[in-house]
């Protein structure tokens, strides 16, 4: 399995949120990724909903189905709204999967297959549409929902295109969901989950220790499963503020986030030092000792993790998440099809700072 490196991105798509009166009105965004020979216990399609910078949906090929994620686990839904979610998706599995089988038959390689499909709201509820495609973590295509074609200027995209054309139905389908049912899926969220964007989930610690180089001694301080991702860290030594150390932060595959903090320190002095974290969610700050945990009295998402490469999942995962965020491009990811576990949603946390059972992909589950 080949190493991606964050210069792999190509960085796209720019999300320009409408506002609503004084306040946003966040886009309604999927991304997509179809794979071809995924390894083995991993799916070939998945995808995530996004309302904003909130992830609100998972689905992928092991699960077929799709499932909410964060605080819209809580949304008052229509009964039906998942079941349409979820075949829509099945769909998209089915039109993607198609390609790489065909791309695969003639061009004879591997491939990834992204897309980033959704849409914004104009000042008249409108849909603002957005429907491109990238290969390899290269754009090679583009949908017109107003046309009802798939058009591009690579040999690769006429393959693709007139496979998809000749499926009955499916630019219909397309163009009524970007023109349609998405404005209508994003104006329901607004209106009966609109609290959700201003969900807090507070995180649980544990602060570990392991050795370091010579005469030294590395405390791994992670939170769990919080949200929204802004978290600071500090770490105490006797009570006293000695630093936040070296910070990382990565999207879970349900919505929430995990980071840690690594400080090294002089071995033997280990048990002087004690972990603190600041977070929107905690009414004061939450501290932990070495070797100890602790949680808040709120319950937990749960936490999925132990799928991706620290290195994809800062350049990936924590990405999509962060750009999105920022209202800036989405990123394709450019790794050939043995590389679908370095492409899926979560991250690692160091070894020595994992939960148990921390490490289940919830496609299995």
């Amino acid at each position: 399995m080949g190493m991606p490196l964050p210069w792999a991105l190509s960085l796209l798509l720019v999300l320009l949120p409408q506002t609503w009166g004084s306040e946003t009105r966040p886009p309604l965004m999927y991304h997509l990724t179809a794979v071809s020979n995924p390894s083995t216990g991993l799916p070939s399609f998945w995808a995530t909903g996004w309302l904003g910078p909130q992830q609100y949906l998972t689905y992928n090929s092991l699960r077929q189905e799709a499932d909410p994620c964060g605080a819209w686990m809580w949304e008052n839904q229509v009964s039906w709204y998942w079941e349409k979610e979820t075949t829509d998706l099945k769909s998209k599995e089915q039109l993607f999967l198609e390609a790489l089988k065909t791309l695969e038959k003639i061009l004879n390689g591997t491939f990834t297959l992204q897309g980033l499909l959704g849409c914004e709201l104009a000042s008249d509820n409108s849909s603002v549409p957005t429907a491109v495609f990238a290969l390899n973590g290269e754009e090679f295509m583009k949908f017109n929902p107003r046309i009802g074609n798939w058009t591009g200027e690579w040999p690769e995209t006429e393959i693709v295109a007139n496979l998809w054309m000749k499926q009955p139905d499916a630019a219909r389908k397309e163009s009524e969901f970007l023109l349609s049912s998405c404005p209508e899926r994003l104006l329901g969220h607004l209106e009966r989950g609109r609290r959700n964007l201003e969900w807090k989930e507070p995180p649980s610690m544990r602060l570990k220790a392991r050795p370091g180089n010579s005469g030294s001694s590395v405390l791994t301080c992670a939170a769990f499963s919080f949200y929204p991702p802004e978290l600071k860290f500090r770490f105490l030594r006797n009570g006293l503020a000695s630093g936040s150390g070296n910070c990382s932060t990565g999207p879970n595959g349900d919505g929430s986030f995990h980071a840690w903090s690594l400080l090294e320190v002089k071995r033997g002095d280990e048990h002087h030092y004690q972990c603190q974290v600041e977070h929107e969610g905690l009414a004061q700050p939450l501290t932990v000792d070495l070797d100890s945990s602790a949680r808040t009295s709120v319950p937990v998402v749960g936490i999925v993790l132990g799928l991706l490469l620290v290195v994809v999942a800062i350049a990936g995962g924590v990405l999509l998440w962060g750009r999105m965020r920022s209202g800036l491009p989405a990123p394709w990811l450019s790794l050939s099809g043995d590389d679908s576990g370095d492409l899926l949603p979560g991250g690692n946390l160091p070894p020595e700072a994992e939960p148990q059972g921390a490490n289940a992909f919830p496609g299995t589950s």
